[in-house]
């Protein structure tokens, strides 16, 4: 599916409450919210088949398989630069620089059973993520998010649960769609 463009004041919104929550809320206040939007999605992918997995709308549109590969590829990516920013330290984000932390749409690396399970993993990795991070954390330094803007530790930690919860509405709109395979 074609990314909806953001308007200026949605984005705005969105980077505020990313910051507003990270600063105002503990890691373990912002922990169950951040993990009942990983398990919703994960149960977005309930009883889907290999065959529905791959299936587009449109050529051009991204498969269920792809969507999951996209969140488990940001989510690792997350993880790390959580914690590196929680210690005051610049994250290593490579040559794709902040980019990679919402990667571009790629095909699925594994079986969709074995992406399935691995987003599981990658979901009890996630959630324990903020174990042995400083509270307070640095709110410095702020990478800026392409969208959102410069978010602290905990804004990207939070951008985690903005990013799962798009994808449910996501792979629901893939579902509903004329042609989804039964």
């Amino acid at each position: 599916m074609p990314q909806r463009p953001i308007a200026d004041d949605e984005r705005q919104r969105v980077s505020g409450y990313l910051l507003s929550q990270g600063e105002k809320y503990s890691w373990l206040a912002l922990w169950p919210r951040v993990v009942d939007a990983r398990i919703d999605f994960l149960n977005t992918l309930n009883r889907v088949s290999p065959e529905q997995a791959a299936w587009k709308p449109a050529p051009e549109d991204w498969s269920i398989e792809e969507v999951a590969q996209h969140v488990l590829d940001g989510s690792r990516r997350n993880a790390d630069m959580i914690a590196n920013l929680a210690f005051g330290r610049e994250p290593n984000l490579g040559p794709q620089g902040i980019g990679a932390i919402d990667p571009a749409q790629r095909a699925a690396a594994l079986s969709w059973p074995d992406l399935v399970d691995a987003l599981i993993d990658d979901s009890r990795q996630f959630g324990n993520v903020i174990d042995g991070l400083p509270e307070p954390p640095a709110f410095e330094p702020r990478p800026a998010h392409p969208f959102f803007g410069p978010l602290h530790s905990r804004g990207w930690f939070m951008f985690q649960r903005v990013h799962d919860l798009d994808h449910v509405n996501q792979v629901n709109a893939i579902k509903e769609t004329d042609g989804y395979p039964a």
